[in-house]
């Protein structure tokens, strides 16, 4: 999955931005442009949209689970931890 930090995405839009104004064309055209030719090259259509739904609901869905199961690891892991402090004091308070 790609996963970009803000100030990357700044600074290719803003370079992306001057491109664009030195070969004098609107940012937002050229962008177009370039989305359509991304479609273009992966053969995307209107008629792709129902699957790329799918897909993206897929998509969410699994990083709600990867999400839940690492949270569920994160908490079974306090747990023993808890369960080995208690553990230590009952051994200590036997002595």
């Amino acid at each position: 999955m790609l996963e970009t930090s803000k100030a990357e995405k700044t600074k290719v839009t803003a370079l992306f931005n001057l491109l664009a104004e030195a070969n004098g064309i609107d940012p937002s055209d050229y962008l177009h442009h370039v989305k359509v030719k991304e479609l273009e090259k992966n053969n995307v259509d209107d008629g792709s949209r129902p699957l790329l739904q799918r897909m993206s609901e897929l998509q969410k869905e699994n990083k709600k689970l990867r999400k839940r199961k690492e949270e569920e690891a994160n908490g079974n892991k306090k747990q023993d931890e808890q369960n080995q402090k208690q553990h230590v004091e009952q051994k200590q308070n036997l002595k």
